[in-house]
């Protein structure tokens, strides 16, 4: 039999296999910055922000550089972004977020101890930077907004492994009361205690044990809320590695069997060989048994860090598809295969029955990725950046922003 003809009895093959057919996910790669002259000697990239930053209706991207510049990427249209730069944070940051912190319709930028409030005018692309907590020196890592006290409004969690685990109550006017209430949720990160370097980001607050407060994911461990923020209880998880930095995974809770609670889904980060898992909630005690599924790998070579996650339906068939994509770090990259983009097609829409497909396979790699419909067609776009680029890279060991465009409602025809 021909190659030809065995590829198209093998994708047949896939297609009658599948109990809800949709499309393959299927990416088109574009690049949105190579530009990052100014401070190359950073060469590390944290606090993702994907949000309508100059409210022309699309979705632009936010990022900072270690201690450096942060900037914000506005989306023009056909495949063309322009950078600005919207201020400067003192410090090393991973974790970051947008949202609307004043309330103005404006999106804001959050990141470490700061917010960064938006000027208000496309125009003027510059930022206004406030403190929020002028006790936070250090990196934080994981950066999650969620009601945790059930007020309906969200409060900001964050984890940083030498400063703890912690939510703020955003005021109402964060103009005048300038200072956040923080509230403990566990200082178990702490290097000097469980040495939890990343947990919760992007997707893992939510309700596990079906009280309606949302709980919070960590490597090995949840930690259940009873419902005012203000008390926590550490749960055993049977899942959760971790590498030089200590646990760290991405997480994110959904009902990934549709029997009606909440799952888990986890993958490795900071370290090599990751793993992917789908943790089934079976809550059958007090102490809420899980069923461990690991995600099947069959492209070659061994995974390196996966400091990504989305869980989402991206071929369009009904269901929960799971991305992921190696992180370009010299110290933990792949072996035996180039950096690659990865998602898990959920082929019988209850979890129990997965298929790898590699939708990124430039040796281009991301770090803490972020899904939304960047180009207003319907369906699920990502934005990403480098952490630490390597030399080998695409780009020549240039750092880089990256946007991944989702071709795949545009081939359902």
């Amino acid at each position: 039999m021909s190659s030809g003809k065995i590829f198209t009895f093998l994708i047949c093959l896939v297609f009658s296999c599948r109990q809800n057919p949709g499309m393959l996910p299927l990416f088109e790669h574009h690049t949105v910055s190579t530009d990052f002259t100014e401070n190359l000697e950073s060469n590390r990239y944290g606090t993702p922000a994907m949000a309508d930053f100059d409210n022309d209706g699309d979705l632009d991207f936010g990022m900072s550089t270690a201690g450096n510049e942060v900037y914000w990427f506005e989306f023009l249209g056909n495949y063309q972004w322009e950078k600005h730069t919207a201020g400067q944070i003192p410090t090393l940051q991973l974790g970051g977020g947008a949202r609307d912190i004043d309330a103005d319709g404006w999106q804001d930028m959050v990141m470490g101890g700061y917010w960064f409030r938006n000027s208000q005018d496309p125009g003027h692309t510059e930022f206004i930077r406030y403190r929020y907590d002028s006790t936070i020196d250090r990196e934080i890592h994981d950066l999650v907004f969620s009601d945790l006290n059930g007020d309906g409004k969200e409060d900001l969690v964050v984890l940083g492994d030498k400063e703890g685990c912690f939510w703020y109550d955003i005021p109402e006017d964060p103009l005048t009361d300038m200072i956040w209430t923080k509230n403990m949720i566990t200082m178990d990160v702490l290097d000097t205690v469980s040495d939890i370097h990343g947990g919760f980001f992007p997707g893992g607050i939510g309700d596990i044990d079906g009280d309606g407060a949302p709980d919070i994911v960590m490597p090995n461990r949840w930690y259940q809320n009873d419902g005012t923020g203000l008390v926590w209880t550490r749960k055993f998880l049977p899942y959760g590695s971790g590498g030089y930095w200590g646990l760290s995974s991405r997480s994110w809770v959904i009902d990934m069997d549709r029997d009606g609670d909440n799952d888990i889904v986890m993958v490795g980060c900071d370290q090599k060989d990751s793993r992917a898992a789908w943790l089934e909630n079976r809550g059958e005690t007090e102490y809420f048994q899980f069923i461990v599924h690991l995600l099947p790998f069959s492209a070659p070579g061994r995974r390196g860090s996966f400091h990504s996650l989305w869980v989402a339906d991206f071929d369009m068939d009904g269901d929960a598809d799971i991305f992921t994509i190696d992180q370009e770090d010299s110290a933990i990259l792949p072996e035996g295969g180039p950096v690659r983009g990865y998602v898990w097609e959920n082929l019988d829409g209850k979890g129990r029955n997965f298929a790898e497909r590699v939708v990124l396979d430039k040796n281009i790699g991301g770090h803490d990725v972020l899904f939304g419909d960047v180009d207003g067609d319907g369906d699920l776009d990502a934005y990403f950046k480098v952490w630490a680029n390597d030399k080998n890279n695409a780009y020549g060991g240039n750092p880089h922003v990256d946007y991944l465009e989702n071709q795949t409602v545009k081939n359902d025809d």
